[in-house]
């Protein structure tokens, strides 16, 4: 039996109803949030404190000395090996990475890798316990193994256009390190390292959105900070020095800055300013943009000024030049010379990019 006409509309018109109440309640429905995958997130036992030591450089003299025919730079000064990788024990998050980025370092210049190791051999054995020095070697030849392994594999490194596929990356590298060493020595060595990099990315993934404003950017990065540091969060927010803090603060609020006219644009920032830095550093920056305010003002009233020379047509060309120079003098004063040399730099600079792409065109009608 077909339905009847008044059916149809009575059915058409209920599909339509729920279409719509399944339209809204998708919008108003609490929908699961998709959380990351962190390579090392605060489950992972990593503190700041051990990614900070990770990043300190070894208090080492002559480091950036070139050794002599694969030979060890050693000097009265140098700490005793020992002292530089203990924390704890030998192989610990802190050190290991950065005394073996050293070791390969001090013997860089040996001519093949049996040599190499037979170098680095003899170092740690002259310098530690053989019980030590056999663990140090052992570890150091299976790392040194690993990442010239993962130099081959993960060889196009230029073709990552965004901090998502660095990410995804900076995972696939940790995960080969992990296969090749096992799960804990890798993560030992290297995730100190890791971590310090995959929180730069996703930091920097957050405050370069400019879809985004800036409280939505601030309560993401709140929940990075938490997720990644766990009780550490609030101190790894106040790790940098407040200049970078200022100006990643403008990033994050670049939207709403932009969306604002000059004045409140301006008095935003003053309060950004007064957050970050004293009050004698904030009267230095205000007055810096006073005086960058008023070389821009003057260099637009120049302009002006020197185009209705230029447009003149009752001067010569000469008395143009000389008007003109009488102005810059007047405008720029005791940078009046400074000045001409710039514009002559960018009227060459614009001569050569416009014969530059005239010869250009001109190639590409020949070859039509």
């Amino acid at each position: 039996m077909k339905p009847s006409k008044k059916n149809k509309v009575r059915i058409i018109a209920f599909g339509a109803l729920v279409v719509i109440l399944g339209v809204i309640g998708y919008i108003l429905y609490p929908k699961e949030s998709k959380q990351p995958e962190y390579i090392f997130d605060n489950s992972h036992h990593i503190p700041l404190a051990d990614v900070e030591a990770a990043l300190t450089p070894l208090p080492i003299a002559h480091y950036d000395v070139k050794p002599k025919d694969g030979q060890a730079i050693s000097s009265p000064d140098d700490p005793n090996p020992q002292e530089l990788l203990y924390n704890g024990k030998l192989i610990n998050s802190r050190n290991t990475l950065k005394y073996f980025k050293y070791l390969e370092y001090l013997f860089k210049a040996a001519p093949d890798m049996a040599d190499h190791f037979e170098k680095v051999r003899a170092y740690l054995f002259a310098h530690f316990s053989p019980s030590d020095a056999q663990l140090l070697f052992d570890t150091y030849q299976n790392y040194l193994k690993c990442e010239m392994s993962l130099t081959t594999e993960f060889k196009n490194l230029s073709a990552m256009t965004s901090a998502e596929e660095a990410i995804a990356l900076l995972e696939q590298i940790q995960a080969s390190r992990r296969a090749q060493l096992g799960a804990e020595l890798a993560d030992t060595i290297f995730g100190a390292d890791v971590k310090a990099k995959e929180y730069a990315l996703r930091r920097a993934e957050i405050v370069n959105n400019k879809d985004l404003n800036g409280s939505e950017k601030e309560m993401m990065i709140r929940q990075l900070n938490q997720d990644m540091w766990g009780e550490d969060a609030q101190a790894v927010e106040k790790r940098p020095e407040p200049y970078n803090r200022y100006s990643e603060k403008l990033d994050i609020y670049q939207k709403d800055l932009d969306a604002l006219n000059p004045t409140d644009r301006q008095s935003k920032v003053q309060e950004f300013r007064e957050e970050f830095f004293p009050p004698e550093v904030v009267e230095k920056m205000d007055a810096i943009d006073k005086q960058m305010a008023d070389e821009k003002a003057a260099e637009k009233q120049y302009h002006e000024e020197a185009d209705a020379i230029t447009g003149n047509p009752d001067l010569t060309d000469e008395e143009k030049n000389q008007q003109i120079n009488n102005l810059q003098n007047k405008t720029f004063g005791d940078q009046a010379d400074e000045f001409r040399r710039r514009e002559a730099i960018e009227k060459g600079r614009k001569a050569f990019i416009k014969e530059h792409e005239g010869m250009k065109n001109q190639t590409n009608n020949n070859a039509e």
